[in-house]
């Protein structure tokens, strides 16, 4: 059976959510196809005589070899995504709109994104698209601030285990690179974070999971949502712009002012200079993080030798330095 070709099981399920979703029999189905991209899941291009959908279903015992997640029920990813990107889509015309939802069979159908590339290809040549800070910023600081203080630890939005799976990845394991003071300084940023609950996170903002074209814009990918703060999701994306504009020698600083300008115009229950001096720390994690994790060369393949040890040692000494992420670069 050809790669894009679904799985009989897997086609009959999708048919169901296009028959709940949709109120579309086969005959109104033009094509259904594999698509990669998903670590921990499974989904599929729907054309259908109303448009183009997206199936999305959650497996148990995905092997991945890359990472080995927490094992956390099929189900339990499933209703976590399906409600944060309920949350996060609001109408925005951003985040995919989930038309059908099956929790027997761990699965939603949901509108396509806007936007035809991911960001990622965008930043490995120096570019930035008009939607990324057009549209993300507010669609961000919505999702932030809708969720500030709604939901507690004990929610299942917390997901504390793959995001405790995701901190050791992302923080204890980069530590055995850096000095004492260093590591000490990443620890204590990853202790601090565990203990708050402020708002709904999208969890995994990096570059291929937003799709841009011109001032189109797509967010995806829920799964990894957790309670946690503002300023994961964006020390998350703002890193990944951070070393594309030190590579390209274009203007880090100014770009990241002009995203948290936007941001802070509809987040506004909380301090920004508060919230951007934490994004400084997790910034400098996230940035080393893109050039010595396990999926590095999706990140900063693009970077040459000097370039990359010359955004390491600013990240380096970024992490050192404390104060709002947009004084420490000088903006």
């Amino acid at each position: 059976m050809a790669d894009d070709i679904p799985a009989p099981e897997r086609r009959d399920d999708c048919l169901a959510l296009v028959r709940a979703g949709l109120g579309l029999g086969s005959d109104g189905v033009l094509a259904i196809s594999v698509q990669s991209g998903g670590l921990f899941n499974y989904l599929l291009r729907v054309d259908t005589q109303a448009g183009t959908y997206f199936f999305k279903q959650y497996l148990d015992g995905v092997d991945n070899p890359l990472y080995s997640p927490p094992e956390i029920p099929a189900i339990e990813r499933a209703e976590l995504a399906e409600r944060v990107q309920r949350l996060a889509a609001d109408g925005s015309g951003v985040v995919p709109e989930i038309v059908a939802f099956d929790r027997g069979r761990c699965a939603f159908l949901m509108t396509a994104a806007a936007g035809e590339r991911p960001l990622n290809d965008h930043l490995a040549r120096g570019e930035l698209p008009a939607g990324f800070l057009d549209r993300l910023p507010g669609v961000l600081a919505g999702l932030h601030q809708r969720t500030h203080r709604r939901f507690t630890a004990d929610s299942v939005l917390a997901n504390t285990a793959f995001r405790d799976f995701k901190l050791g990845l992302q923080y204890d394991d980069i530590t055995a690179r850096l000095t004492a003071a260093e590591a000490d300084r990443v620890l204590r940023c990853r202790r601090d974070y565990q203990r708050r609950t402020d708002c709904v996170t999208h969890g995994d903002l990096n570059s291929r999971n937003i799709i841009v074209s011109g001032s189109a814009l797509g967010v995806i990918d829920f799964e990894q949502s957790h309670l946690g703060t503002p300023a994961y999701d964006l020390a998350y994306i703002l890193c990944e712009v951070f070393i594309s504009r030190e590579v390209f020698d274009t203007d880090a600083a100014g770009v990241i002012g002009e995203f948290l300008d936007r941001y802070f115009a509809d987040f506004t229950v909380a301090k920004r200079d508060s919230v951007e001096t934490e994004v400084t720390r997790h910034l400098a994690v996230q940035t080393l993080y893109r050039f010595w994790g396990p999926s590095r060369a999706a990140w900063t393949g693009y970077v040459g030798d000097d370039d990359r040890a010359r955004v390491i040692a600013a990240a380096r000494a970024l992490l050192m330095t404390d104060g709002p992420v947009t004084a420490v670069l000088g903006r």
